[in-house]
C-alpha cells in the first residue's frame, strides 16, 4: 500500500514538472531570425571614390572666422581633384613654389616650383596652388614649408574682391590668366612651419588714449575679484574688505566710461556691479557672511554679462572693445 502510494506521488510530481516546463516555454518570446546585414552596392570600375571629404561643397566668408570645421587635405589632392573642398575652410601645410607679390605666393606638395624653367609662370607645370593673403606681413622664400588655413576657392580677381574687405588682387595680367579658374586659398593664416610665426596675423589697431585707461581699469578688476573669492573662502573679513573696494572704485570708473560712449546697458552692468561690491565691504565690516557670498554672484554676472556684448578677443589672444562699441 505504501509503495503504491509512494509511486503516485512520484508521477503527480513528474507531471507537475512537465507542466511548469511547457508554461515557462510559451511564455518565451518567438526567436527573432537574424536579419541579413544590408551592404552597400558595389562601386562600379570608373565610378566617384567612395569615400567622400568630410563636409563637401559649402560657402564661407574667409574674412571672418569660419563657423565650419576646419578640413586638412594634402596640396596633390587639391591639385587632382579640387571640387569637392570648394568652399571648404581648409589647412594645407606645402613647401612654397614662388613668392609672387606682398600678397600672394604659390606653394606645392614637394617644392619643386620657381621661377622660370620649361614650366613657365611658377615653374610648376600647372602643379601648383595660389595663395592669396591680403593680410600677410611677412615674406615667405622659395622650399620652405608653411601651413596655410583659408578658404578654397577657384581664382577669379573679382570674386576675391567680393570676399576680402578693402583688397584687389595685386598680380601681374599673365600671372592672373596662368591660374583664373584654378584652385587657390584665400589664406587667413600663413604659418612658418620654421619658426610657427603667423605672418597673415592681423594686428589690432592702436588703442586710444581713453582705450588705454579703460584697459588698466579692467586689468585690475580680474585680479580684484580673484582675490575677493579666495578671501571668502577663507573667510577673511579684512581682505575681502580690501577688495571689494578696489572693484567698487574700477566699476565706477567703468559707469563713467561707458556713459560718454552712450552705451546704457553696458552703464547698467557696471552700476549693478558696483553695488554689489559696496555691499560686500559693508556686509564685510559687519561680519555678515551670508550677504558677502549673496552678493559675490550676482558681481560676476555683472562682468560676464558687459563682456558677452561689448568684449571681443582678438588673434593673438587680448581683448579689446569691440569696434562696434568704440
Amino acid at each position: 500500500m505504501r509503495r503504491r502510494i509512494a509511486a503516485t506521488g512520484r508521477l503527480f510530481l513528474f507531471f507537475v514538472f512537465v507542466f511548469a516546463l511547457s508554461l515557462s516555454a510559451a511564455q518565451q518570446p518567438p526567436r527573432q531570425e537574424p536579419q541579413p546585414t544590408s551592404q552597400p552596392p558595389k562601386q562600379e570600375s570608373g565610378g566617384a571614390p567612395q569615400t567622400q571629404p568630410a563636409r563637401p561643397g559649402g560657402g564661407g566668408n574667409t574674412s571672418a572666422t569660419p563657423a565650419k570645421p576646419i578640413v586638412p587635405v594634402a596640396a596633390n589632392t587639391i591639385i587632382a581633384n579640387p571640387d569637392p573642398y570648394l568652399g571648404e575652410y581648409i589647412s594645407l601645410t606645402a613647401a612654397v613654389g614662388e613668392p609672387l607679390t606682398k600678397s600672394t605666393f604659390s606653394v606645392d606638395q614637394h617644392g619643386s616650383g620657381g621661377t622660370g624653367g620649361s614650366s613657365g609662370i611658377g615653374g610648376s607645370g600647372g602643379k601648383d596652388i595660389l595663395i592669396v593673403a591680403p593680410t600677410m606681413t611677412g615674406t615667405v622664400e622659395h622650399g620652405s614649408y608653411v601651413t596655410v588655413l583659408g578658404e578654397l576657392v577657384k581664382f577669379d580677381p573679382e570674386e576675391i574682391k567680393k570676399k576680402t574687405k578693402n583688397y584687389s588682387v595685386d598680380l601681374s595680367p599673365d600671372v592672373i590668366a596662368k591660374y583664373k579658374g584654378k584652385p587657390a586659398v584665400v589664406a587667413t593664416a600663413v604659418v612658418v612651419n620654421s619658426t610657427g610665426i603667423d605672418i597673415a596675423k592681423v594686428a589690432p589697431p592702436p588703442l586710444t588714449a581713453e582705450e588705454e585707461a579703460y584697459q588698466k581699469v579692467m586689468r585690475q578688476v580680474g585680479p580684484a575679484n580673484t582675490a575677493l573669492r579666495s578671501a571668502i573662502d577663507k573667510m577673511d573679513g579684512s581682505a575681502v574688505k580690501d577688495q571689494a573696494v578696489i572693484l567698487s572704485k574700477a566699476f565706477a570708473q567703468t559707469e563713467t566710461f561707458w556713459k560718454t560712449k552712450g552705451k546704457a546697458d553696458a552703464v547698467g552692468f557696471a552700476t549693478e556691479a558696483r553695488k554689489n561690491a559696496d555691499v560686500i565691504t559693508a556686509a564685510a565690516t559687519a561680519g555678515k557672511w551670508d550677504d558677502i557670498k549673496a552678493a559675490a554672484a550676482p558681481l560676476g554676472q555683472q562682468c560676464a554679462g558687459c563682456h558677452g556684448v561689448y568684449r571681443q578677443r582678438l588673434d593673438d589672444g587680448s581683448f579689446r572693445i569691440k569696434e562696434s562699441s568704440r
